[in-house]
């Protein structure tokens, strides 16, 4: 996703993939926005069967309407080593960065009851095309995500009594929380957790 998304979107796919009400499936080195691409590659001893090989991939980028001129060749070993992972990019910059986001989010999956809990009976779903906004409730945990480049502000589906209060658990880029109204700016995301209001 490092090649399609800039490092704000891949920390809303963190946000989005890690908290899902599903199995999360991350890509290798997805979780850090590995920038090494991932090229199909062989080594097949024989060299008609690699030569087939290289040509069937050139036919099926074709039927697609791909640039066929830049396919690697599956069976050169440059395109197995372009492929590789480079483990120094998780100690630097945004690579570090979003490493750091995503063991945070996978502390919070195995922490919150509402977010561990496969079931779909109390979880919902509320996308807005125009804003480009998506609300999710898992239980009383919340989560928003504006992947517009436009601030947003939003109030979660199904608050209970206003009286209750909201507990921030993370936040990705400028988050402002007033009364369950949610301001979300540019490309930014919050986690939270409603908490119901002191007895008095």
């Amino acid at each position: 996703m490092s090649a399609k998304l800039d490092h704000r979107q891949q920390q809303l796919a963190a946000v989005l993939t890690l908290l899902s009400p599903f199995t999360p499936m991350i890509f290798m080195g997805e979780e850090w926005g590995a920038s090494t691409p991932w090229q199909f590659f062989t080594s097949h001893p024989e060299p008609e069967l690699g030569k087939a090989v290289a040509e069937g991939r050139a036919r099926e980028f074709a039927a697609m309407d791909w640039e066929t001129d830049s396919v690697p060749d599956p069976q050169d070993p440059r395109t197995f080593q372009r492929s590789k992972l480079d483990w120094a990019e998780v100690r630097s910059g945004p690579h570090s960065e979003l490493l750091g986001l995503a063991k945070r989010v996978i502390r919070l999956r195995r922490q919150l009851p509402d977010i561990t809990d496969p079931r779909f009976f109390d979880t919902s779903a509320h996308p807005d095309d125009e804003s480009r906004t998506l609300s999710i409730r898992r239980g009383e945990v919340l989560i928003m995500i504006n992947f517009s480049d436009r601030p947003a502000t939003l109030r979660p589906a199904g608050s209970p009594d206003p009286a209750s209060g909201v507990e921030t658990l993370l936040t990705v880029g400028d988050v402002g929380v007033d009364d369950l109204a949610v301001e979300l700016g540019s490309h930014s995301a919050l986690v939270a957790r409603l908490v119901p209001a002191p007895v008095r």
